[in-house]
């Protein structure tokens, strides 16, 4: 297993035994750290999932089970969320919703899966240069999009499950919303027509709507 990350320096720790820590050399982004690995793994498929993450028991043999055609290039895993405590920011986390591979598959313009669950056949990775390296968010469904429009397949393996853990204050939820926000403001800005307009004033208001709702569900529920 390679466990990649981005830091200021390599850490001087020491893993478990199957286990490689992999620096992307201070190039400080989520995609720079998963080329790093990708470059040191030797299999036929890339398999990433993220830190806040929990494989399930088997996790891997449903993603293969049956084998993937030739011209399948993405598989697309399923993904539980799980709240954090009892909190409201838990309460309003499964309000609201979260990672949901079901509604990337169901965008209009490509479908894709997000790297909390995905795996990459190596060449068809390799083809296309991996993973952006300048963006710290919509690095996955760039990849997905644009390995589909050099003629690779995307296919869902649902069974292939990893538990997803909320943020755990409404702050970090707001967070990721505006990050959330920005991803989809560049990928409209690469591929034209595939995102709504996202704008920060629009994004904050409805952030805080959306917010406000959950939480007085949140209250009448308990």
């Amino acid at each position: 297993m390679l466990i990649a990350y981005n830091a200021p320096e390599a850490y001087a720790l020491d893993p478990p035994a199957g286990v490689t820590l992999v620096w992307d050399g201070r190039r400080g982004s989520p995609g720079a750290a998963r080329n790093a690995a990708a470059a040191r793994a030797r299999g036929a498929w890339l398999v990433f999932s993220d830190a806040d993450c929990e494989p399930a028991p088997g996790w891997l043999d449903p993603y293969f089970s049956p084998p993937a055609q030739e011209r399948v290039g993405v598989l697309v895993g399923g993904i539980r969320d799980t709240a954090v405590g009892n909190g409201l920011a838990a309460r309003v986390a499964t309000t609201t919703g979260g990672v949901d591979q079901r509604a990337t598959l169901a965008n209009p313009y490509l479908p894709y899966g997000v790297t909390a669950n995905l795996a990459v056949r190596a060449r068809a990775f390799a083809a296309v240069g991996g993973f952006e390296v300048d963006r710290r968010s919509a690095e996955d469904a760039d990849l997905c999009w644009r390995l589909q429009r050099a003629g690779w397949e995307l296919e869902e393996r649902p069974a292939a499950l990893v538990a997803h853990r909320s943020r755990e204050t409404l702050v970090e939820l707001w967070r990721q919303r505006a990050q959330n926000g920005a991803a989809a403001r560049w990928l409209a800005s690469q591929y034209p027509g595939a995102m709504p307009t996202w704008n920060l004033q629009a994004l904050v208001r409805d952030s805080a709507v959306e917010l406000r709702r959950a939480t007085s569900r949140c209250r009448r529920r308990w």
